[in-house]
Protein backbone atom coordinates (compact mmCIF):
# COMPACT_ATOMS: atom_id res chain seq x y z
CA UNK A 1 0.00 0.00 0.00
CA UNK A 2 2.67 2.63 0.55
CA UNK A 3 4.50 1.87 -2.64
CA UNK A 4 0.34 2.74 -4.04
CA UNK A 5 0.89 5.54 -2.21
CA UNK A 6 4.12 6.74 -4.10
CA UNK A 7 2.81 6.76 -7.30
CA UNK A 8 1.72 10.32 -7.05
CA UNK A 9 4.71 11.33 -5.15
CA UNK A 10 8.02 13.39 -6.95
CA UNK A 11 10.26 10.93 -5.33
CA UNK A 12 13.47 9.72 -7.40
CA UNK A 13 15.12 7.93 -4.72
CA UNK A 14 14.29 5.85 -1.80
CA UNK A 15 15.99 3.46 0.57
CA UNK A 16 14.66 1.32 2.78
CA UNK A 17 16.83 0.10 5.70
CA UNK A 18 16.93 -2.30 8.67
CA UNK A 19 12.83 -2.85 7.68
CA UNK A 20 10.97 -6.46 8.84
CA UNK A 21 8.71 -6.46 5.42
CA UNK A 22 5.48 -8.55 6.07
CA UNK A 23 4.43 -10.07 2.95
CA UNK A 24 0.71 -7.82 2.17
CA UNK A 25 -1.89 -9.79 2.65
CA UNK A 26 -3.43 -7.84 -0.81
CA UNK A 27 -3.05 -10.26 -3.45
CA UNK A 28 -5.67 -9.30 -5.46
CA UNK A 29 -4.99 -8.78 -9.48
CA UNK A 30 -5.84 -4.88 -9.33
CA UNK A 31 -3.02 -4.42 -6.88
CA UNK A 32 0.17 -3.40 -9.41
CA UNK A 33 1.92 -0.90 -9.19
CA UNK A 34 2.36 0.52 -12.22
CA UNK A 35 3.61 4.34 -12.33
CA UNK A 36 5.72 4.86 -9.67
CA UNK A 37 8.49 6.89 -10.84
CA UNK A 38 11.70 5.87 -8.55
CA UNK A 39 14.77 6.16 -10.91
CA UNK A 40 17.00 4.10 -7.45
CA UNK A 41 16.33 1.84 -5.22
CA UNK A 42 18.38 0.88 -2.26
CA UNK A 43 17.01 -1.88 -0.05
CA UNK A 44 19.59 -2.54 2.67
CA UNK A 45 19.37 -5.28 5.89
CA UNK A 46 15.87 -6.07 5.04
CA UNK A 47 14.61 -9.13 7.15
CA UNK A 48 12.25 -10.80 4.96
CA UNK A 49 13.87 -12.78 2.10
CA UNK A 50 10.60 -12.41 -0.31
CA UNK A 51 11.25 -8.62 -0.25
CA UNK A 52 11.47 -9.59 -4.61
CA UNK A 53 7.25 -10.06 -4.29
CA UNK A 54 5.70 -7.21 -3.70
CA UNK A 55 3.05 -7.78 -6.54
CA UNK A 56 2.60 -10.55 -8.75
CA UNK A 57 4.10 -8.89 -11.90
CA UNK A 58 7.13 -6.64 -11.03
CA UNK A 59 5.87 -3.47 -12.74
CA UNK A 60 7.10 -1.53 -9.56
CA UNK A 61 10.96 -1.77 -11.34
CA UNK A 62 9.99 -0.59 -14.44
CA UNK A 63 11.27 2.68 -14.05
CA UNK A 64 14.20 1.80 -11.65
CA UNK A 65 17.27 2.92 -12.96
CA UNK A 66 19.46 1.60 -10.17
CA UNK A 67 18.54 -1.22 -7.49
CA UNK A 68 20.52 -2.37 -4.95
CA UNK A 69 19.67 -5.46 -2.86
CA UNK A 70 22.33 -5.57 -0.15
CA UNK A 71 22.56 -7.61 2.82
CA UNK A 72 18.78 -9.40 2.37
CA UNK A 73 19.82 -12.71 2.64
CA UNK A 74 17.72 -13.68 -0.37
CA UNK A 75 19.63 -16.52 -2.33
CA UNK A 76 17.38 -16.78 -5.39
CA UNK A 77 16.43 -14.35 -8.09
CA UNK A 78 12.52 -15.43 -9.83
CA UNK A 79 12.51 -16.41 -13.33
CA UNK A 80 9.69 -13.19 -14.10
CA UNK A 81 11.88 -10.41 -12.46
CA UNK A 82 14.43 -10.21 -15.16
CA UNK A 83 12.33 -9.04 -17.86
CA UNK A 84 10.55 -5.70 -15.53
CA UNK A 85 14.31 -4.57 -15.23
CA UNK A 86 14.59 -3.62 -18.36
CA UNK A 87 15.46 -0.05 -17.49
CA UNK A 88 18.17 -1.16 -14.65
CA UNK A 89 21.91 0.63 -15.39
CA UNK A 90 23.44 -0.56 -12.14
CA UNK A 91 22.31 -4.22 -10.42
CA UNK A 92 23.92 -4.40 -7.48
CA UNK A 93 22.68 -7.78 -5.46
CA UNK A 94 25.85 -8.00 -3.34
CA UNK A 95 26.38 -9.38 0.30
CA UNK A 96 23.25 -12.30 0.05
CA UNK A 97 23.27 -15.88 0.04
CA UNK A 98 23.04 -16.49 -3.99
CA UNK A 99 24.54 -19.67 -5.82
CA UNK A 100 24.92 -20.40 -8.57
CA UNK A 101 21.98 -22.66 -9.82
CA UNK A 102 19.41 -19.86 -8.42
CA UNK A 103 21.12 -16.62 -10.13
CA UNK A 104 21.92 -18.15 -13.01
CA UNK A 105 18.96 -20.87 -14.47
CA UNK A 106 19.05 -21.75 -18.15
CA UNK A 107 15.63 -22.69 -17.53
CA UNK A 108 14.62 -18.75 -17.11
CA UNK A 109 14.28 -16.30 -19.79
CA UNK A 110 17.10 -14.01 -20.18
CA UNK A 111 17.47 -12.67 -23.73
CA UNK A 112 16.73 -8.57 -24.00
CA UNK A 113 16.10 -8.20 -20.84
CA UNK A 114 18.66 -5.83 -19.04
CA UNK A 115 19.75 -4.21 -22.11
CA UNK A 116 20.53 -0.63 -21.02
CA UNK A 117 22.64 -2.64 -17.42
CA UNK A 118 26.15 -1.42 -17.61
CA UNK A 119 27.17 -2.16 -13.82
CA UNK A 120 26.25 -5.79 -12.70
CA UNK A 121 27.53 -5.97 -8.99
CA UNK A 122 27.04 -10.12 -7.75
CA UNK A 123 30.16 -9.64 -5.11
CA UNK A 124 30.22 -11.89 -1.54
CA UNK A 125 27.48 -14.17 -2.66
CA UNK A 126 27.98 -18.11 -2.94
CA UNK A 127 29.30 -18.44 -6.61
CA UNK A 128 31.66 -21.01 -7.65
CA UNK A 129 31.35 -20.68 -11.78
CA UNK A 130 32.75 -18.57 -14.00
CA UNK A 131 31.43 -20.04 -16.70
CA UNK A 132 27.73 -19.51 -15.16
CA UNK A 133 28.52 -15.87 -14.88
CA UNK A 134 29.47 -15.40 -18.39
CA UNK A 135 26.43 -16.87 -19.40
CA UNK A 136 24.27 -14.65 -17.61
CA UNK A 137 25.87 -11.82 -18.72
CA UNK A 138 25.63 -12.47 -22.55
CA UNK A 139 22.74 -10.89 -23.04
CA UNK A 140 23.75 -7.92 -21.45
CA UNK A 141 24.67 -5.64 -24.01
CA UNK A 142 25.65 -2.46 -22.43
CA UNK A 143 27.41 -4.01 -19.31
CA UNK A 144 31.29 -2.95 -18.77
CA UNK A 145 31.45 -3.68 -15.13
CA UNK A 146 31.43 -6.60 -13.01
CA UNK A 147 32.41 -6.89 -9.91
CA UNK A 148 32.30 -10.76 -8.74
CA UNK A 149 34.68 -10.44 -5.67
CA UNK A 150 34.38 -12.22 -2.42
CA UNK A 151 33.24 -15.77 -3.94
CA UNK A 152 34.76 -19.07 -4.47
CA UNK A 153 34.79 -18.34 -8.28
CA UNK A 154 36.92 -20.99 -10.14
CA UNK A 155 36.99 -22.57 -13.47
CA UNK A 156 36.06 -26.26 -14.39
CA UNK A 157 37.64 -26.35 -17.92
CA UNK A 158 34.73 -27.92 -19.25
CA UNK A 159 32.55 -24.83 -21.10
CA UNK A 160 33.32 -22.67 -23.08
CA UNK A 161 33.25 -18.80 -21.16
CA UNK A 162 32.01 -15.88 -24.07
CA UNK A 163 31.99 -12.40 -22.37
CA UNK A 164 30.63 -8.84 -23.68
CA UNK A 165 33.40 -7.67 -25.37
CA UNK A 166 31.83 -4.47 -24.31
CA UNK A 167 32.86 -5.53 -20.74
CA UNK A 168 36.41 -3.06 -19.41
CA UNK A 169 35.89 -3.29 -15.60
CA UNK A 170 37.00 -6.99 -13.69
CA UNK A 171 37.00 -6.66 -10.41
CA UNK A 172 37.45 -10.64 -9.36
CA UNK A 173 39.45 -10.31 -6.24
CA UNK A 174 39.40 -12.62 -3.21
CA UNK A 175 38.43 -15.84 -4.80
CA UNK A 176 39.86 -19.30 -5.30
CA UNK A 177 41.37 -19.07 -8.67
CA UNK A 178 43.83 -20.99 -10.63
CA UNK A 179 45.65 -20.08 -13.76
CA UNK A 180 43.17 -21.86 -15.74
CA UNK A 181 40.74 -19.38 -14.74
CA UNK A 182 42.75 -16.55 -17.32
CA UNK A 183 40.58 -19.18 -20.33
CA UNK A 184 37.47 -17.83 -18.79
CA UNK A 185 38.43 -14.18 -18.02
CA UNK A 186 37.23 -10.91 -20.40
CA UNK A 187 40.01 -10.29 -22.51
CA UNK A 188 38.22 -6.91 -23.89
CA UNK A 189 39.07 -5.38 -19.48
CA UNK A 190 40.93 -2.88 -19.09
CA UNK A 191 41.14 -2.86 -15.40
CA UNK A 192 41.79 -6.18 -14.13
CA UNK A 193 41.44 -6.99 -10.28
CA UNK A 194 42.48 -10.35 -9.17
CA UNK A 195 44.13 -9.87 -5.92
CA UNK A 196 43.90 -12.16 -3.26
CA UNK A 197 42.87 -15.30 -5.42
CA UNK A 198 45.22 -17.66 -4.69
CA UNK A 199 46.94 -17.64 -8.11
CA UNK A 200 50.25 -18.92 -8.16
CA UNK A 201 51.37 -18.26 -11.91
CA UNK A 202 49.94 -16.31 -15.12
CA UNK A 203 48.98 -17.32 -18.45
CA UNK A 204 51.12 -15.45 -20.57
CA UNK A 205 48.13 -16.02 -23.62
CA UNK A 206 45.59 -14.28 -22.06
CA UNK A 207 47.83 -10.86 -21.71
CA UNK A 208 48.91 -11.49 -25.28
CA UNK A 209 44.96 -11.26 -25.78
CA UNK A 210 44.00 -8.56 -23.19
CA UNK A 211 46.51 -5.89 -24.73
CA UNK A 212 44.24 -2.94 -23.80
CA UNK A 213 44.95 -3.71 -20.31
CA UNK A 214 45.68 -0.54 -18.24
CA UNK A 215 45.38 -1.32 -14.61
CA UNK A 216 46.67 -5.06 -13.11
CA UNK A 217 46.30 -5.11 -9.79
CA UNK A 218 47.74 -8.97 -8.61
CA UNK A 219 48.37 -8.31 -4.98
CA UNK A 220 48.57 -11.06 -2.20
CA UNK A 221 48.90 -14.00 -4.68
CA UNK A 222 50.90 -16.83 -4.36
CA UNK A 223 53.37 -15.87 -7.49
CA UNK A 224 56.39 -17.51 -7.40
CA UNK A 225 58.35 -15.83 -11.02
CA UNK A 226 57.53 -13.29 -12.75
CA UNK A 227 57.65 -14.59 -16.63
CA UNK A 228 59.86 -13.71 -19.55
CA UNK A 229 58.22 -12.10 -22.61
CA UNK A 230 55.57 -10.67 -20.18
CA UNK A 231 54.03 -7.90 -23.07
CA UNK A 232 51.18 -5.09 -22.40
CA UNK A 233 51.60 -2.22 -24.13
CA UNK A 234 49.39 -0.12 -22.15
CA UNK A 235 49.49 -1.18 -19.03
CA UNK A 236 50.18 2.12 -16.85
CA UNK A 237 49.59 0.17 -13.05
CA UNK A 238 50.96 -3.07 -11.61
CA UNK A 239 50.21 -4.06 -8.18
CA UNK A 240 52.30 -7.37 -7.76
CA UNK A 241 53.09 -6.80 -3.75
CA UNK A 242 52.52 -9.80 -1.34
CA UNK A 243 53.57 -12.45 -3.75
CA UNK A 244 56.58 -15.35 -3.72
CA UNK A 245 58.77 -14.46 -6.01
CA UNK A 246 62.55 -13.11 -5.41
CA UNK A 247 64.00 -12.12 -8.97
CA UNK A 248 63.17 -9.32 -10.45
CA UNK A 249 65.81 -7.44 -13.56
CA UNK A 250 65.79 -5.07 -15.98
CA UNK A 251 64.03 -7.15 -18.78
CA UNK A 252 61.18 -8.06 -16.06
CA UNK A 253 59.05 -5.15 -17.22
CA UNK A 254 61.22 -4.32 -20.62
CA UNK A 255 58.00 -5.04 -22.95
CA UNK A 256 55.83 -2.45 -20.80
CA UNK A 257 56.96 0.81 -21.95
CA UNK A 258 53.44 2.72 -20.42
CA UNK A 259 54.46 1.23 -17.13
CA UNK A 260 53.91 4.27 -14.15
CA UNK A 261 52.93 2.80 -11.23
CA UNK A 262 54.54 -0.30 -9.79
CA UNK A 263 54.09 -1.68 -6.42
CA UNK A 264 55.59 -5.18 -5.34
CA UNK A 265 56.71 -4.81 -1.90
CA UNK A 266 56.29 -7.69 0.58
CA UNK A 267 58.13 -10.28 -1.73
CA UNK A 268 61.14 -12.51 -0.69
CA UNK A 269 63.44 -10.19 -2.93
CA UNK A 270 67.35 -12.20 -3.68
CA UNK A 271 69.51 -9.16 -3.08
CA UNK A 272 71.75 -9.96 -6.05
CA UNK A 273 73.18 -7.59 -9.18
CA UNK A 274 69.80 -7.89 -11.00
CA UNK A 275 67.66 -6.62 -8.29
CA UNK A 276 70.21 -3.76 -7.47
CA UNK A 277 70.57 -2.61 -10.98
CA UNK A 278 66.40 -2.68 -11.39
CA UNK A 279 66.27 -0.51 -8.51
CA UNK A 280 69.06 2.07 -9.38
CA UNK A 281 67.25 2.17 -13.05
CA UNK A 282 63.88 2.71 -11.74
CA UNK A 283 64.51 5.10 -8.97
CA UNK A 284 66.91 7.35 -10.80
CA UNK A 285 65.08 7.86 -13.99
CA UNK A 286 61.90 8.03 -12.28
CA UNK A 287 59.99 6.94 -15.20
CA UNK A 288 57.97 4.68 -13.09
CA UNK A 289 57.22 5.21 -9.73
CA UNK A 290 57.23 2.24 -6.76
CA UNK A 291 54.67 3.05 -4.58
CA UNK A 292 55.82 1.10 -1.72
CA UNK A 293 59.42 2.20 -1.64
CA UNK A 294 61.28 1.15 0.55
CA UNK A 295 59.40 0.38 3.24
CA UNK A 296 58.21 -2.92 1.91
CA UNK A 297 61.31 -4.03 0.23
CA UNK A 298 63.44 -6.39 2.57
CA UNK A 299 66.15 -9.19 1.51
CA UNK A 300 65.05 -12.87 2.20
CA UNK A 301 68.27 -14.23 0.00
CA UNK A 302 71.01 -14.40 1.20
CA UNK A 303 70.40 -15.64 4.25
CA UNK A 304 73.44 -12.71 6.00
CA UNK A 305 71.35 -10.15 4.53
CA UNK A 306 67.80 -11.35 5.85
CA UNK A 307 65.44 -8.84 6.78
CA UNK A 308 68.02 -5.92 5.47
CA UNK A 309 66.02 -3.36 3.36
CA UNK A 310 66.88 -3.31 -0.06
CA UNK A 311 67.16 0.15 0.04
CA UNK A 312 70.47 -0.53 2.17
CA UNK A 313 72.00 -3.44 -0.26
CA UNK A 314 74.67 -1.98 -2.00
CA UNK A 315 77.49 -4.70 -3.65
CA UNK A 316 79.81 -2.38 -5.40
CA UNK A 317 80.32 -1.09 -8.59
CA UNK A 318 82.53 -3.47 -9.97
CA UNK A 319 80.62 -6.23 -8.63
CA UNK A 320 77.58 -5.71 -10.68
CA UNK A 321 78.68 -3.72 -13.71
CA UNK A 322 78.69 -6.83 -16.04
CA UNK A 323 80.62 -4.68 -19.11
CA UNK A 324 83.13 -3.76 -16.30
CA UNK A 325 83.48 -7.56 -15.29
CA UNK A 326 83.55 -8.84 -18.76
CA UNK A 327 86.36 -6.37 -19.67
CA UNK A 328 88.27 -7.37 -16.39
CA UNK A 329 87.73 -11.37 -17.15
CA UNK A 330 88.99 -10.99 -20.43
CA UNK A 331 91.97 -8.63 -19.72
CA UNK A 332 92.88 -11.25 -17.12
CA UNK A 333 92.74 -13.94 -19.27
CA UNK A 334 94.53 -12.43 -21.93
CA UNK A 335 97.35 -11.87 -19.06
CA UNK A 336 97.61 -15.18 -17.99
CA UNK A 337 97.45 -17.00 -21.42
CA UNK A 338 100.58 -14.33 -22.60
CA UNK A 339 101.94 -14.92 -19.41
CA UNK A 340 101.62 -19.59 -19.77
CA UNK A 341 102.77 -19.00 -23.30
CA UNK A 342 105.87 -17.01 -22.24
CA UNK A 343 106.73 -18.93 -19.48
CA UNK A 344 106.65 -21.83 -21.70
CA UNK A 345 109.01 -19.53 -24.05
CA UNK A 346 111.69 -19.08 -21.56
CA UNK A 347 111.85 -22.81 -19.83
CA UNK A 348 111.73 -23.56 -24.02
CA UNK A 349 107.73 -25.45 -22.92
CA UNK A 350 107.29 -25.72 -26.91
CA UNK A 351 110.13 -27.76 -27.62
CA UNK A 352 109.48 -30.11 -24.84
CA UNK A 353 105.91 -30.33 -26.44
CA UNK A 354 107.10 -30.34 -29.97
CA UNK A 355 109.35 -33.34 -29.09
CA UNK A 356 106.99 -34.95 -27.22
CA UNK A 357 104.62 -35.00 -29.94
CA UNK A 358 106.74 -36.29 -32.22
CA UNK A 359 107.93 -39.28 -30.27
CA UNK A 360 103.91 -40.11 -29.95
CA UNK A 361 103.75 -39.84 -33.90
CA UNK A 362 107.07 -41.99 -34.40
CA UNK A 363 105.52 -44.83 -31.85
CA UNK A 364 102.14 -44.55 -33.38
CA UNK A 365 103.49 -45.14 -37.15
CA UNK A 366 105.85 -47.66 -35.96
CA UNK A 367 102.77 -49.78 -34.33
CA UNK A 368 100.93 -49.12 -37.41
CA UNK A 369 103.24 -50.53 -39.68
CA UNK A 370 103.51 -53.63 -37.18
CA UNK A 371 107.28 -52.75 -36.70
CA UNK A 372 106.58 -52.32 -32.76
CA UNK A 373 107.71 -55.70 -31.79
CA UNK A 374 110.31 -56.17 -29.22
CA UNK A 375 113.95 -56.93 -31.07
CA UNK A 376 117.27 -57.30 -30.16
CA UNK A 377 120.07 -54.15 -30.24
CA UNK A 378 120.97 -53.58 -33.27
CA UNK A 379 123.76 -51.67 -32.08
CA UNK A 380 126.10 -51.77 -29.42
CA UNK A 381 126.19 -47.60 -29.16
CA UNK A 382 124.43 -44.52 -30.72
CA UNK A 383 126.77 -41.37 -30.87
CA UNK A 384 124.91 -38.36 -30.49
CA UNK A 385 127.71 -35.11 -31.12
CA UNK A 386 127.15 -32.13 -32.94
CA UNK A 387 128.27 -30.85 -36.72
CA UNK A 388 131.22 -29.22 -35.15
CA UNK A 389 132.47 -32.75 -33.43
CA UNK A 390 132.08 -34.79 -36.53
CA UNK A 391 135.76 -34.60 -37.64
CA UNK A 392 136.44 -36.16 -34.02
CA UNK A 393 134.08 -38.44 -33.93
CA UNK A 394 134.85 -40.21 -36.85
CA UNK A 395 139.05 -39.76 -37.04
CA UNK A 396 139.29 -40.72 -33.14
CA UNK A 397 135.88 -42.41 -31.82
CA UNK A 398 135.10 -44.52 -34.91
CA UNK A 399 138.43 -45.87 -35.60
CA UNK A 400 139.42 -46.99 -31.75
CA UNK A 401 135.78 -48.42 -31.38
CA UNK A 402 135.05 -50.02 -34.78
CA UNK A 403 138.26 -51.87 -35.64
CA UNK A 404 139.10 -53.42 -32.17
CA UNK A 405 138.84 -56.64 -31.76
CA UNK A 406 136.55 -57.94 -31.17
CA UNK A 407 134.62 -54.42 -33.03
CA UNK A 408 131.77 -52.44 -31.73
CA UNK A 409 129.02 -51.90 -33.92
CA UNK A 410 128.04 -47.69 -33.80
CA UNK A 411 125.24 -45.98 -35.20
CA UNK A 412 125.83 -42.45 -36.41
CA UNK A 413 123.50 -40.28 -38.14
CA UNK A 414 125.87 -39.29 -41.12
CA UNK A 415 125.83 -42.81 -41.87
CA UNK A 416 123.21 -45.01 -40.50
CA UNK A 417 119.93 -42.83 -40.81
CA UNK A 418 117.63 -44.31 -43.48
CA UNK A 419 117.35 -42.05 -46.22
CA UNK A 420 113.52 -40.66 -46.94
CA UNK A 421 112.73 -41.33 -43.47
CA UNK A 422 111.66 -38.62 -41.30
CA UNK A 423 115.02 -37.90 -39.03
CA UNK A 424 112.73 -37.75 -35.92
CA UNK A 425 111.86 -41.55 -36.53
CA UNK A 426 115.56 -42.08 -37.91
CA UNK A 427 116.64 -41.06 -34.15
CA UNK A 428 114.23 -42.46 -32.57
CA UNK A 429 114.54 -45.80 -34.24
CA UNK A 430 118.10 -45.90 -33.76
CA UNK A 431 118.16 -44.79 -30.10
CA UNK A 432 115.69 -47.52 -29.13
CA UNK A 433 117.82 -50.11 -31.44
CA UNK A 434 121.05 -49.31 -29.81
CA UNK A 435 122.26 -50.59 -25.75
CA UNK A 436 123.91 -47.63 -25.12
CA UNK A 437 123.71 -43.75 -25.97
CA UNK A 438 127.50 -41.94 -26.45
CA UNK A 439 126.89 -37.75 -26.04
CA UNK A 440 129.68 -36.21 -27.23
CA UNK A 441 129.39 -33.00 -25.26
CA UNK A 442 130.65 -29.65 -26.25
CA UNK A 443 129.87 -25.70 -26.41
CA UNK A 444 128.55 -26.57 -29.68
CA UNK A 445 126.34 -29.41 -28.79
CA UNK A 446 124.20 -27.22 -26.58
CA UNK A 447 123.07 -25.14 -30.02
CA UNK A 448 122.48 -28.11 -31.92
CA UNK A 449 118.66 -28.85 -32.64
CA UNK A 450 118.91 -32.49 -33.44
CA UNK A 451 121.36 -33.15 -30.07
CA UNK A 452 119.14 -31.61 -28.23
CA UNK A 453 116.14 -34.15 -29.64
CA UNK A 454 118.66 -36.94 -29.23
CA UNK A 455 119.22 -36.30 -25.63
CA UNK A 456 115.32 -36.05 -24.76
CA UNK A 457 114.39 -38.92 -26.81
CA UNK A 458 117.68 -40.47 -24.63
CA UNK A 459 116.04 -39.15 -21.34
CA UNK A 460 112.55 -40.53 -22.48
CA UNK A 461 113.91 -44.23 -23.11
CA UNK A 462 115.53 -44.12 -18.96
CA UNK A 463 112.30 -42.83 -17.86
CA UNK A 464 111.53 -45.39 -14.90
CA UNK A 465 115.11 -46.57 -15.07
CA UNK A 466 118.93 -45.68 -14.45
CA UNK A 467 120.77 -43.72 -16.93
CA UNK A 468 122.99 -46.26 -16.70
CA UNK A 469 122.86 -46.96 -20.66
CA UNK A 470 124.25 -43.29 -21.12
CA UNK A 471 127.57 -42.45 -21.30
CA UNK A 472 129.09 -39.18 -21.42
CA UNK A 473 131.96 -37.74 -23.13
CA UNK A 474 132.52 -34.60 -22.22
CA UNK A 475 135.23 -33.17 -25.17
CA UNK A 476 136.03 -29.68 -24.28
CA UNK A 477 135.15 -27.56 -20.67
CA UNK A 478 131.15 -27.20 -20.00
CA UNK A 479 129.89 -25.14 -17.20
CA UNK A 480 127.44 -26.45 -16.40
CA UNK A 481 124.97 -23.28 -14.95
CA UNK A 482 125.51 -22.08 -18.50
CA UNK A 483 123.60 -24.70 -19.81
CA UNK A 484 119.65 -24.02 -21.05
CA UNK A 485 116.60 -25.06 -18.72
CA UNK A 486 115.73 -27.72 -21.03
CA UNK A 487 119.22 -29.52 -20.52
CA UNK A 488 118.27 -30.13 -16.65
CA UNK A 489 118.46 -33.61 -17.02
CA UNK A 490 122.32 -33.09 -18.39
CA UNK A 491 122.47 -30.70 -15.27
CA UNK A 492 122.03 -33.22 -13.03
CA UNK A 493 123.39 -35.80 -14.74
CA UNK A 494 127.19 -33.70 -15.01
CA UNK A 495 126.06 -33.13 -11.13
CA UNK A 496 125.36 -36.58 -9.75
CA UNK A 497 126.83 -39.35 -12.67
CA UNK A 498 130.31 -40.02 -13.60
CA UNK A 499 131.61 -39.11 -17.13
CA UNK A 500 134.85 -39.31 -19.37
CA UNK A 501 136.45 -36.15 -20.29
CA UNK A 502 138.87 -36.21 -23.36
CA UNK A 503 142.07 -35.22 -22.38
CA UNK A 504 143.95 -32.73 -25.00
CA UNK A 505 147.36 -34.04 -24.16
CA UNK A 506 148.18 -36.65 -26.20
CA UNK A 507 149.96 -38.59 -23.63
CA UNK A 508 147.01 -38.87 -21.48
CA UNK A 509 144.50 -40.13 -24.19
CA UNK A 510 145.43 -43.92 -24.05
CA UNK A 511 143.86 -44.23 -21.00
CA UNK A 512 140.28 -42.62 -21.90
CA UNK A 513 139.83 -45.38 -24.58
CA UNK A 514 140.33 -47.85 -22.01
CA UNK A 515 138.05 -46.52 -19.69
CA UNK A 516 135.03 -46.06 -22.75
CA UNK A 517 135.76 -49.62 -23.77
CA UNK A 518 135.08 -50.64 -19.89
CA UNK A 519 131.92 -48.39 -19.80
CA UNK A 520 130.97 -49.92 -23.13
CA UNK A 521 131.56 -53.29 -21.72
CA UNK A 522 132.36 -56.67 -24.14
CA UNK A 523 131.35 -56.52 -27.37
CA UNK A 524 128.57 -59.08 -27.51
CA UNK A 525 126.63 -60.92 -31.06
CA UNK A 526 124.08 -58.22 -31.87
CA UNK A 527 121.40 -58.36 -34.39
CA UNK A 528 122.50 -58.10 -37.90
CA UNK A 529 120.78 -55.37 -40.82
CA UNK A 530 119.23 -56.90 -43.45
CA UNK A 531 121.97 -57.57 -46.42
CA UNK A 532 120.92 -53.92 -48.11
CA UNK A 533 121.70 -52.17 -45.65
CA UNK A 534 124.94 -54.18 -44.26
CA UNK A 535 125.89 -53.73 -47.50
CA UNK A 536 125.30 -49.63 -47.82
CA UNK A 537 126.45 -49.49 -43.98
CA UNK A 538 129.62 -50.86 -45.33
CA UNK A 539 130.35 -48.75 -48.15
CA UNK A 540 129.62 -45.52 -46.11
CA UNK A 541 131.96 -46.57 -43.54
CA UNK A 542 135.14 -47.28 -45.87
CA UNK A 543 134.18 -43.72 -47.61
CA UNK A 544 134.30 -42.17 -44.48
CA UNK A 545 137.61 -43.07 -43.27
CA UNK A 546 138.72 -40.52 -46.37
CA UNK A 547 139.49 -37.11 -45.73
CA UNK A 548 137.25 -34.11 -47.14
CA UNK A 549 139.78 -34.26 -50.50
CA UNK A 550 138.98 -37.43 -50.95
CA UNK A 551 142.16 -38.88 -49.86
CA UNK A 552 142.47 -42.15 -47.45
CA UNK A 553 142.52 -41.17 -43.77
CA UNK A 554 145.40 -41.87 -41.98
CA UNK A 555 145.85 -44.94 -40.07
CA UNK A 556 147.74 -43.27 -37.24
CA UNK A 557 144.83 -42.85 -34.24
CA UNK A 558 143.38 -46.56 -35.05
CA UNK A 559 146.98 -47.36 -34.73
CA UNK A 560 147.80 -45.69 -31.56
CA UNK A 561 144.39 -47.02 -30.06
CA UNK A 562 145.18 -50.41 -30.73
CA UNK A 563 148.76 -50.49 -29.41
CA UNK A 564 147.36 -48.35 -26.08
CA UNK A 565 145.11 -51.39 -25.64
CA UNK A 566 147.60 -54.07 -26.50
CA UNK A 567 149.80 -52.52 -23.80
CA UNK A 568 147.21 -51.68 -21.15
CA UNK A 569 145.77 -55.75 -22.05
Amino acid sequence: MALVNMQISPIKALELLLIDFARSQNKTQGSSVTNLTLEQLVLSDISNPDIMRFDWSFTWLNHVRQFIVWNVNFNSVPCDSWPEMKNIELLDISNNQLRDGYLYNPLCNTKNTLHKLETFNVSRNRLTSLSDLASLTEDFVKLTTIDMSHNQLQYMGNRICYWRQTITKVIAHHNSLTSDCFKCLPTSAIFLDLSYSSLDQLDMDYFNKASNLTELLLSGNKIKFIPSGWRNPYLRTLALDGNSFGLVSLTSFKDMPSLRVLTAGDNPYHCICDLYTFIQETTSKGKVTITDWPDNYKCYHPERLLNTRVSQYFPGHLTCNITLVIIISVSTTAVVVLAIMLLCYISNGPWYIKATYQIIRAKYRAHKEGSGQTVDYTFHAFISYSHSDAEWVRDQLLPCLENAKPPYRLCIHERDFVPGKWIIDNIIENIESSRKVIFVLSRSFVNSVWCNYELYFAQQRAIGKTFSDVILIVKEPIDPTSLPSKFCKLKKMLSTKTYLEWPQQPTEQSFFWVQLRSVLGKPNVIRQRTTSQHSRLSSVRLSSVTDEDGHQASDQPFNRCQQTLREIA
